[in-house]
């Protein structure tokens, strides 16, 4: 047994889960030292999105031992009787499976979205700077980025919408109709916001706004899609003026509160308000939608537009998981004679 991977994911567990089992990049470092503090790996990458954390790793020696120590690694995030219902664990054959069903997009929400080949491509490249990866991970990885390069290129799983931030685009005009007589809000300027950004803007949308912590990122971003920017200490003012604000900062707490809402309602004169929250953490507090006129989703309501989009694909899907499969087992057989001292080439074809 060369390897295992345990973790949860948007399949496993809902959103109020997900978001206390988030590692923000920063803390990636101390995670994967906790990680082998803990015992029993001789190898390790941890792939933290926010539809999913998950853990692969190569046992140490004992595969019993190992499993429980990347269990208790996750117990110890958040100690819930709901974990452990939570945690989908693979080994051997299946865990390369699933590590190249995740790089393909096969796995994810958006079945085909780009994104996770980029996650996964930081997540190995991190926990390589770190020191953590070795012979069998280090060649699972790259092996991963090539078959889901190469599911992309020879399947049309991708074609259509194909991230969550077109999805949340998709669901503002699905709100409004027409968006060219609405103000959009973006809190946020990472990669999700300017996927977002760009499908509002096909949409034609009217008026686009950009808050960001850093409001140089913000400023960057609206220049490349006519917008406007701003930092975060103009939110209030510009809840006041949006008609729908989709969020996908990294806050670790909600950056909207229901006291804020309620004063922002009180000054719009109950003016409907619409929140799109794509963030895991969250960043509005679920008890927002509590309050008259003002309506959230979340990732995970997103999910009929996903079905909606994945049936123009599903042929594409069979294709590719049939890929998948024949390539996982082609690679498991490499690392099985690797680790038993045998010579055997790995082809780069498909």
């Amino acid at each position: 047994m060369g390897l295992i991977s345990i973790g949860l994911s948007h399949k496993t567990a809902p959103v109020e889960l997900r978001e206390r089992l988030t590692i923000p990049p920063q803390q990636l470092g101390s995670a994967l030292d906790q990680l082998f503090l803990i015992g029993e790996l001789s190898e390790a990458v941890i792939l933290s999105t926010c539809n999913r954390l998950e853990i692969y790793a190569r046992p140490e020696k004992n595969r019993t031992n190992a499993l429980d120590s990347v269990k208790k690694f996750f117990q110890g995030m958040y100690g819930s009787p709901r974990l452990e219902q939570a945690l989908a664990q693979y080994e051997g054959l299946a865990a390369v499976e699933h590590l190249f069903r995740v790089a393909s997009g096969l796995d994810s929400m958006v079945v085909g979205e780009s994104e996770i080949l980029g996650q996964v491509k930081s997540a190995y490249l991190f926990s390589q700077s770190h020191g953590t990866t070795g012979k069998i991970t280090n060649v699972l990885f790259q092996r991963a980025l090539f078959v889901g390069k190469q599911i992309r290129t020879k399947t049309a799983i991708s074609e259509g919408a194909s991230s969550v931030g077109s999805i949340a685009a998709q669901m503002a005009e699905r709100i409004f109709g027409q968006l060219n007589q609405h103000r959009v809000l973006l809190l946020g300027a990472g990669e999700v916001a300017e996927v977002t950004a760009r499908h509002l803007l096909s949409q034609k949308a009217g008026e686009v706004m950009i808050l960001n912590r850093t409001r140089e990122k913000a400023e960057i971003l609206a220049k490349q899609f006519n917008g406007q920017a701003g930092s975060m200490d103009n939110l209030f003012d510009e809840l006041l003026k949006a008609d729908i604000v989709i969020c996908s900062t990294a806050s670790e707490k909600p950056l909207i509160s229901p006291a804020l809402v309620t004063s922002i309602m009180k000054a719009r004169r109950d003016k409907s308000l619409y929140f799109v929250d794509i963030a895991v953490p969250r960043n509005v507090a679920a008890e927002v939608n509590e309050i008259d006129n003002v309506y959230l989703y979340n990732i995970d309501h997103l999910t009929s537009l996903v079905e909606e989009n994945l049936g123009k694909r599903k042929v594409e899907m069979v294709q590719a998981e049939s890929m998948v499969r024949e390539l996982a087992v082609d690679f498991y057989s490499w690392i099985q004679a690797t680790l038993e001292g045998k010579t055997k080439a790995l082809k780069h074809v498909i």
